[in-house]
């Protein structure tokens, strides 16, 4: 038995640069898709623990099992069974942690998939599962499924590669050109080439499209760092990966998620441009 089941669209392209250095980063958010998301899990923990080179197979036990939802080391995180609010609980996180540091089973990989990500956890347990997914054991994998990212802590969204599915509004070529612009900036060792590119955000109607930009772009440079290829802006992600370590780089999207919610209560544009120019100066400058 084997499956037939290829990534196609929007999804092929996205996976092909992820995969292309043949390895995969330890986490991913997969938003949005219905049962294009659900098939490209199980294409994801296919390729996690395929035994074949050219991967994944497809044909292989390994993968069979993966498709199948079968693989013993290839978990579907539910809650409790006792859980009424159908939320997953910290004894299941306690477990899922104690789990994730036994060796797997039939492959050299282990895959934890959370189905509707953003309804079962709470809060709580997603800062109780940061650190695992911070730091995980070598060969464990995790997929987190959800309709919007929305509903996950900005520290969980950041620690992950995104792929969306629900077809989100593309950013325009004038705001895209204003992110790279500040991602420039945050290179630059001028503090004034960072204030002057940040002035951008002035612009109500292009400023959460700039920010969205900078953290795809921030996002790209992880992606670099893990092994992967970048998806979105290659050269600058290139630029920021040779720059910038893997913490401070999480640092700058956990910075830029929160200046998109300042922007949306009405901050001072000057007083947010001052303040994200200092704050991603700090994080660039220390150690």
């Amino acid at each position: 038995m084997s499956t037939d089941y290829k990534p196609g669209g929007k999804a092929a392209d996205i996976i092909k640069n992820i995969t292309g250095s043949g390895r995969l980063p330890h986490a991913f958010i997969i938003e949005g898709g219905g049962d294009e998301a659900a098939e490209l899990a199980k294409y994801l923990s296919a390729f996690a623990v395929c035994s074949e080179q050219d991967k994944p197979c497809t044909h292989c036990k390994n993968c069979v099992n993966a498709f199948a939802k079968t693989h013993a080391d290839i978990t579907y995180v539910t809650p409790d069974s006792s859980s009424k609010s159908k939320t997953l609980t910290i004894d299941r996180i306690r477990e899922l942690i104690k789990d994730a540091y036994i060796l797997p089973n039939d492959s050299d990989s282990k895959v934890y998939i959370f189905e509707n990500a953003d309804s079962v956890f709470s809060e709580i347990t997603q800062n109780a599962f940061l650190k695992l997914l911070e730091e995980p054991p070598k060969g464990v994998y995790f997929i987190l499924l959800c309709q919007s990212a929305k509903g996950l802590l900005p520290t969980i969204i950041s620690r992950c590669s995104m792929i969306n599915l629900g077809g989100e509004a593309e950013i325009n070529e004038e705001a895209q050109k204003a992110a790279e612009e500040i991602a420039n900036g945050i290179i630059s060792l001028s503090e004034y080439d960072l204030l002057l590119a940040l002035r951008s955000l002035a612009d109500k109607v292009l400023a959460d499209d700039i920010l969205r930009a900078v953290k795809l772009i921030l996002f790209d440079a992880v992606t670099v760092l893990s092994g992967a290829k970048a998806s979105y802006k290659p050269e600058l992600a290139k630029k920021l990966s040779s720059r910038f370590t893997r913490k401070k780089l999480l640092d700058m999207i956990e910075l830029t998620d929160s200046s998109k919610y300042k922007l949306k209560q009405n901050i001072n544009i000057n007083l947010l441009t001052t303040q994200l120019c200092g704050e991603y100066r700090r994080i660039s400058w220390q150690r």
